[in-house]
């Protein structure tokens, strides 16, 4: 791959060189300094539990059990870091804990809670929810394996509303998240024992780990009364107002004394603005909470809510200013540079003009006329790789939003159920199935089946409400503070992707724009993002669909299935025999004296630094063997990542003894002389003996077994359609319609192949074909491998390709694999498999006709496979 690469989106995994300073924040930029430094220096203080959880989630690689590419956005990776730092490293146990990372003066009142309380700021669409997770897992086992840990394994995941908390439960409910997503290193899953309650589940919690998941009404407002009135309909589907008052209602008592009853607890806010003042119930109920764990745990010094993270795209008081304990800011701006979300453009309309008329509809035609327009293009662009663009109304009353789905459904592309209005009938009445049925839409409008194609809606734009087929948007009512509406919260609602970052596909979301709120969109938005503006009539998807055309199909290519042949082993230690250990690099010379066992010390004036006294301290050396083999045992095991496996220390500490004995000298030696055990405490014989275990131990962790042939094969032409955004060849021998490019050199090769005289077919390969090897990176993590081009040939051999232009230290890890993969394919498939790298400065010089040549000339300047 690459050259130069024909995307400018930049990279949400990588750790970026430079970001801008976070504006508006009070101790973002101090924060993300010390975090930076620390990640940089490799974690320096981490306990074991921070190395393993860290090294799994970031070094390792993973894919979803479809096939499917994961890997943890740098944001996200930010997010748990920064908690861990402000936890583990440089505790904030308080509000004024923070004040030695502040740039700038920061108010602390009197009356602060005396908790840790830190907001965590990102962009709708960058995966807060993922970062809750990290954060769970990580109390969990800090709890349960550090020794002194002021962490828990009891958790409260608070929703503003139902509309969140049925997002969440997608999530969080029955675990799904902690089973589904690389989350738990598979060597801890045993010890992973967390149940999920959800809301008024009553079942009784045998677990060791409890996470409650609620929305905050649960925990204060009263149930409802037999014969009350029915409450407001949007209330009854969004979940009721956080309510200013600070009464606490029996009614919820019964939730609150199960939470109580816990000792320790964490909370974790979602949607987390709404906790801008200390006076809301909502801040009031979790201090409750924290009063109350402390007082039924006496014996628990650190009982209470140990640490608050309060979660949100806009965590801003009414006063606009963001919360004094944000300490992490992804801004919209950055997700949108970074390719998280899709990119917002304006849809500038010329000539319209407000009409005459009653109704808002009538009033604003043009403008949802346009946004129908544009909306049809999205559909026919996109439909045929499968994704069903949503047009989005929002509308200032409910009134309003009636007029405008009646206006709407009357058109065939929204007519019957294609339509989905969420508030209330034209009566102002809901009744439950109803409502039911409104809410089970809104969480199945993205599926493949679901028909809908627009929503129209008043409040539903707030929150909580993560449609990733919203493609147009437009909105009949001012965007202005009177409505409490920001303009960021309104484009959040179609910033989600339909397909995952680095797919190809640089998604856009169109917002008409109107007269009555033009300049709000003048300014910059969060994080410095400038919406750019185009002609509405002139904005396009910006994609094209690649599909397998099936006047193709002769151009098909099969690809073996075979089973992993490299794994993480569940015990490595079980394997692992002393001859595994290699010989130091260096072996130590026992030196001939002995070492001086006095120490001198001398007093000096403060002033003129004379020598006032003199003494000299006889300091025996230690003569027991026991505390260094204790030692380098613990040293070894930490550092090659088992210090949490069971029996760790009785397998290695024998053959560490035997080693230092036998084998780290230039003679046998014995482990009481006190001249060697003076020597073993020098730092060069600490560092050959741990790289010697570490070595040995790495390479029995990742297991390497005979793979198998699976009945199901891959064919290219079983790869669904999808969209692609940049560069593309028009192929002939290729199955597919158009074969997407990631650099001119991809490019180049592709029309070679075309050309060649002894290639029957070839193929692209790109996320979407599922194809990947693993392979152990330089850094020995469990990595996975995407190769670019597959070719059959004429002879009906098949051939791996990989162009090449910078290598880094994993390029010779992927070759081996990819050869491995080769020759086991060959023997398991009965058909010749080969693999090529091709280096772009070697094809740059090539001016051959085939395959045939191309290798040749690959072997005769010596990097042919």
């Amino acid at each position: 791959m690459t050259d130069e690469l024909l995307s400018t989106a930049g990279d949400p995994f990588a750790i970026p060189e430079r970001r801008k300073p976070s504006e508006g924040t009070y101790v973002v930029n101090g924060v993300r300094a010390r975090v930076d430094a620390w990640r940089a220096q490799d974690y320096p203080r981490a306990s074991d539990t921070t190395r393993r959880l860290l090294g799994f989630w970031f070094a390792d690689e993973h894919r979803r059990p479809d096939g499917a590419p994961f890997r943890f956005y740098f944001c996200q990776r930010e997010a748990v870091e920064t908690f861990i730092y402000l936890t583990e490293i440089e505790p904030v146990r308080k509000l004024a804990d923070l004040l030695e990372f502040a740039e700038h003066g920061m108010r602390i009142e009197p009356g602060e809670p005396k908790r840790q309380r830190l907001a965590i700021k990102m962009a709708t669409g960058s995966g807060k929810t993922m970062a809750m997770s990290l954060c769970v897992v990580w109390s969990y086992f800090h709890a349960l394996y550090e020794a002194g840990s002021p962490m828990t394994t009891s958790f409260l995941v608070l929703a503003p509303n139902l509309i969140v908390f049925e997002r969440l439960k997608t999530d969080f409910g029955d675990a799904a998240t902690f089973r589904r997503d690389p989350l738990i290193p598979p060597e801890w899953e045993p010890d992973f024992d967390l149940t999920v309650a959800l809301q008024d589940d009553p079942a009784p919690i045998t677990s060791r780990g409890i996470l409650y998941l609620t929305n905050i009404q649960r925990l204060y407002e009263p149930a409802a009364k037999e014969g009350k009135n029915a409450p407001n309909p949007v209330e009854a589907m969004l979940g009721p107002r956080v309510n200013p008052n600070a009464a606490m209602m029996s009614s919820s008592e019964d939730l609150f004394d199960r939470i109580a009853r816990r000792g320790r607890l964490m909370v974790l806010n979602d949607e987390a603005h709404h906790v801008h003042d200390e006076r809301l119930a909502w801040n009031q109920t979790i201090e409750r909470l924290h009063v109350e764990l402390r007082h039924r745990a006496t014996d628990d010094e650190l009982a209470g809510v140990v640490s608050q993270l309060d979660f949100s795209a806009t965590p801003k008081y009414e006063t606009g200013g963001l919360f004094r304990h944000t300490v992490v800011d992804y801004p919209l701006g950055q997700a949108v540079a970074d390719g998280i979300v899709k990119t917002p453009v304006i849809g500038e309309v010329t000539g319209a003009k407000v009409e005459l008329g009653a109704t808002t509809v009538q009033r604003n035609r043009q403008w949802l006329d346009v946004a129908v327009g544009r909306w049809r293009v999205f559909h026919e662009k996109l439909s045929p790789a499968g994704k069903r663009p949503v047009l989005f109304v929002m509308c200032e009353n409910t009134q309003a939003a009636d007029e405008a789905g009646d206006y709407l459904r009357r058109l065939p592309d929204f007519a019957g159920d294609q339509l989905l209005v969420i508030h209330t009938n034209n009566s102002g009445e809901i009744t439950k199935a109803d409502l039911d049925v409104a809410r089970r839409a809104a969480r199945e409008v993205d599926g493949p089946d679901s028909p809908i194609r627009c929503i129209v809606s008043v409040l539903m734009l707030r929150e909580g409400w993560d449609v990733r087929n919203v493609c147009v948007i437009v909105t009949l009512r001012p965007l202005t503070a009177a409505n409490r509406i920001l303009p960021e919260q309104a484009l959040g609602r179609g910033l989600r992707r339909m397909t995952p970052p680095g797919s190809g596909f640089d998604e856009r979301v169109v917002v008409i724009e109107h007269e009555a709120f033009r300049n709000l969109w003048s300014a910059e938005l969060d994080g410095g993002l400038i919406v750019e503006k185009e002609d509405a009539d002139k904005i396009e998807p910006g994609a094209l669909t690649i599909f397998p055309d099936e006047a193709k199909r002769r151009y098909d290519i099969t690809i073996p299935q075979l089973t992993r042949a490299l794994a993480r082993a569940d015990s490595p230690l079980s394997k692992l025999n002393a001859t595994d250990v290699p010989d130091p690099k260096v072996r130590l010379s026992v030196p001939d004296i002995k070492p001086d066992e006095y120490v001198k010390y001398r007093g000096l004036h403060l002033i003129d630094q004379g020598v006032i006294e003199e003494y000299e301290f006889h300091v025996p050396y230690a003569e027991d063997p026991s505390g260094v083999i204790t030692y380098y045992t613990r040293m070894a095991a930490k550092e090659a990542g088992v210090e949490r496996l069971a029996g760790t220390f009785a397998t290695l500490a024998p053959m560490i003894r035997d080693y230092l004995k036998e084998r780290v000298f230039e003679r046998p030696v014995e482990l009481d002389d006190k001249v060697v055990l003076r020597r073993l405490a020098e730092n060069d014989a600490q560092a050959l003996v741990t790289r010697a275990f570490v070595e040995a131990i790495r390479a029995l962790a990742i297991t390497e077994r005979e793979p198998t042939i699976e009945e199901s094969a891959l064919r290219v032409s079983e790869t669904p359609p999808f969209p692609w955004s940049r560069a593309t060849f028009d192929g002939k021998k290729t199955v597919f319609n158009l074969t997407p490019v990631d650099s001119s050199l991809e490019t180049r090769f592709a029309a070679f192949l075309d050309k060649a005289t002894d290639v029957a077919a070839w193929a692209k390969l790109t996320m979407n074909s599922r194809f990947a090897l693993e392979y152990i990176s330089q850094s020995g993590a469990l990595r996975y491998y995407y190769p670019d081009f597959v070719v059959r040939l004429t002879d009906d051999t098949c051939l791996i390709a990989e162009t090449k232009g910078q290598e880094d230290l994993d390029v010779a890890h992927k070759d081996r694999r990819a050869r491995r993969w080769c020759a086991d394919a060959s023997r398991l498939a009965g058909r010749d498999w080969a693999y090529e790298k091709v280096p772009q400065k070697l094809f740059d010089k090539f001016d051959g006709d085939s395959i045939d040549a191309l290798r040749r000339f690959l072997h005769a300047s010596g990097t042919a496979s």
